[in-house]
């Protein structure tokens, strides 16, 4: 159960970084989107949304927002394989269809989704509620924008947050600095990479401090 305080932080954080986006897009691997980067896997997850017709402001039909999410699912293959400088940007998808949602929605979405990435931090490590604030700030950041992923198989290789073996291995020994210096993601913003790696500095204790924690507890 993440405190009140801590979840402002945390949705002020996204909020700072993910722009609502009112309609269905394409992000940068192909997956159809909305709002603060909420994927819809499916015409299922689409249909569960509450969309309405910008122009005359009537609710959508689960048929309408089907058909949007499948036309739009036909450029997938294409965005995702495309240079990143040629990749379509959230905007180009604006006038595909006039479906939108409103902003409250798509925080309702991002909550959903934070409440979600709780549940994957914890599972991939599994100290992670005794962490320090601004290392679980930091986490919830790079999992929002990574996704969970997947670990590693003979058929597979890694994805999302889990396929960052050398920080999340520094993760569970909880040794921030190492933390810091192997969280750099591509495709993102310096700023943002910058933020998350002090989040993680921010968390080292010295060993004059260690000292007194442990002398005072």
């Amino acid at each position: 159960m993440l405190s009140h305080i801590l979840l402002k932080k945390i949705q002020t954080s996204h909020d700072r970084w993910e722009t609502p986006i009112l309609w269905m897009y394409l992000d940068s691997e192909g997956y159809v989107t909305v709002g603060c980067g909420s994927m819809l896997p499916d015409a299922a997850s689409a249909k569960a949304v509450s969309f309405f017709h910008e122009k005359s402001l009537s609710p959508a039909t689960t048929d309408e927002i089907e058909a949007a999410w499948k036309k739009l699912r036909l450029g997938s293959k294409k965005q995702k394989e495309s240079p990143n400088k040629q990749k379509l940007s959230a905007l180009s998808y604006k006038n595909e269809t006039d479906l939108r949602i409103t902003i409250g929605t798509s925080s309702t979405l991002r909550d959903k989704h934070i409440k979600a990435d709780h549940q994957q931090l914890k599972l991939i490590y599994p100290n992670f509620d005794t962490f320090p604030e601004n290392a679980k700030i930091a986490l919830f950041d790079m999992i929002y924008n990574l996704g969970p992923g997947r670990y590693k198989t003979s058929k597979q290789r890694a994805n999302g947050i889990r396929q960052y073996v050398l920080m999340n291995r520094a993760i569970n020994k909880e040794d921030w600095k190492a933390a810091a210096a192997n969280c750099f993601r591509n495709g993102i913003q310096i700023a943002r990479n910058n933020m998350t790696a002090q989040l993680f500095k921010s968390c080292i204790v010295k060993k004059a401090d260690r000292s007194k924690r442990v002398m005072t507890a």
